[in-house]
C-alpha cells in the first residue's frame, strides 16, 4: 500500500472510531436519563409505600381499638344479662311467696312479707242484732 492509502485508511479508521465514540456517548446519555427517570420513579414508589405503611399502621391501631371495644361491650352485655337473670329470679321468688300466702294464708312456715298486708281475719261481731 502506498502512503496515501495508509493515511486514507487511518483517517477512515479514526472516523469510524469517532462515530463509535459518539454512539457510545449517546448510549451513556440515554442510560443516564433512564437511570434518572428510574430513580425518580423509585423515590415516588418509596414515598407511596411509606404512606401505605402508615395507613396500615393506622388501620391496625383502629382494629385493635375496635377489638377492645367489642370485648368491653361483650362484658357489659354479659353483666347485664346476669343482672337481668338475677332480677327475674328474685321477682319469681316474690311472686311465688305471694301466691303461696294467698292460696294458704294460715301456713306458718312462710313468714309474712314486710309491706304486704296480712290476711284479713274473720270478722267477729260484739253483739248480734235480731
Amino acid at each position: 500500500m502506498t502512503n496515501q492509502q495508509l493515511i486514507d485508511h487511518g483517517n477512515h479508521m479514526m472516523d469510524e472510531t469517532d462515530q463509535a465514540i459518539d454512539r457510545a456517548k449517546k448510549v451513556v446519555h440515554e442510560t443516564v436519563e433512564v437511570g434518572t427517570e428510574t430513580a425518580a420513579a423509585l423515590k415516588a414508589q418509596t414515598e407511596q409505600m411509606s404512606r401505605i405503611v402508615n395507613e396500615l399502621d393506622s388501620i391496625h391501631f383502629s382494629i385493635k381499638k375496635a377489638s377492645q371495644l367489642v370485648k368491653e361491650i361483650g362484658r357489659q352485655v354479659a353483666t347485664d344479662r346476669c343482672i337481668m337473670a338475677l332480677l327475674f329470679l328474685i321477682v319469681m321468688g316474690v311472686v311465688a311467696i305471694i301466691i303461696v300466702k294467698i292460696v294458704n294464708p294460715n301456713n306458718k312456715d312462710i313468714r309474712d312479707i314486710p309491706g304486704l298486708a296480712p290476711p284479713a281475719p274473720t270478722r267477729k261481731l260484739l253483739w248480734k242484732s235480731d
